[in-house]
């Protein structure tokens, strides 16, 4: 039997109870990334709105895209709305405006989905640059040991020996976690399940179990929640 551990990747989006997530191998605004920022920063000065006060804002706004292509914030994190109410209210009114927006197709239909965005206010206004997104400013949270010290902690709490599988080949459960500002893992979750209850429970109690902060990711240089999604695997021959 051998292990495969591989980690996928990470992302800011962070998904609520009953908006799935926009699909990720789907566009959510003409021109992606870099044509949503260009659209934002054109809109901030068309209506005439001031740069906030704090250069160091940073909003993760969380964005409900329905089926007719509105948008809206929704499901904010009211410890990120304390500290960026300037950013939240920059975003709210240029969303008002913004028309790019491509509904999803989830299952060959066109549904409401969610999706996020890093707003750093201080990138814009007469600081914007061609081609901008955060992102490229962007560093994932660190495991002290790095992953492949993390994939110890986690493997060294599961002993999937006494397993029973009917036949061979990789069993794969795919987990998903939060590392959040202060570099703590948070909100857990089974992705996709390997089939395997016991398998799955075991991966997750050993995730949940882990207590050693991370070395928190960031966006400009402030810290914020990054995602990470893992699938772990083992293969029976």
């Amino acid at each position: 039997m051998r292990y495969l551990y591989v980690l996928l990747f990470f992302t800011t989006f962070i998904n609520a109870q009953k908006i799935p997530p926009f699909p990720r191998d789907q566009h959510n605004y003409l021109g992606g990334e870099v044509g949503f920022y260009k659209d934002f920063q054109k809109i901030l000065l068309e209506k005439k709105l001031q740069p906030c006060a704090n250069k160091q804002e940073l909003f993760q706004a969380k964005i409900k895209i329905q089926e007719d292509g509105a948008a809206s914030l929704f499901d904010s994190d009211k410890s990120s709305e304390e500290n960026n109410q300037c950013s939240k209210l920059l975003t709210q009114e240029v969303l008002k405006d913004m028309s790019g927006w491509i509904p999803a197709r989830i299952d060959g239909e066109v549904k409401t989905a969610g999706t996020s965005y890093a707003i750093f206010p201080d990138a814009f206004f007469g600081n914007f640059k061609e081609a901008y997104s955060p992102y490229k400013f962007s560093e994932p949270a660190r495991f002290k040991d790095g992953i492949q010290g993390f994939r110890y902690e986690v493997m060294k709490r599961v002993d999937p020996e006494n397993f029973y599988t009917k036949g061979s080949g990789p069993v794969v459960v795919h987990v998903r976690f939060v590392v959040n500002e202060d570099g703590k893992m948070e909100d857990i979750k089974l992705d996709k399940s390997s089939g395997l209850k016991e398998y799955d429970e075991m991966i997750l109690y050993s995730l949940r179990s882990i207590k050693k902060k991370w070395t928190p990711g960031k966006i400009h240089g402030i810290p914020t929640k990054f995602r990470f999604v893992l699938p772990f695997s083992f293969r029976t021959d």
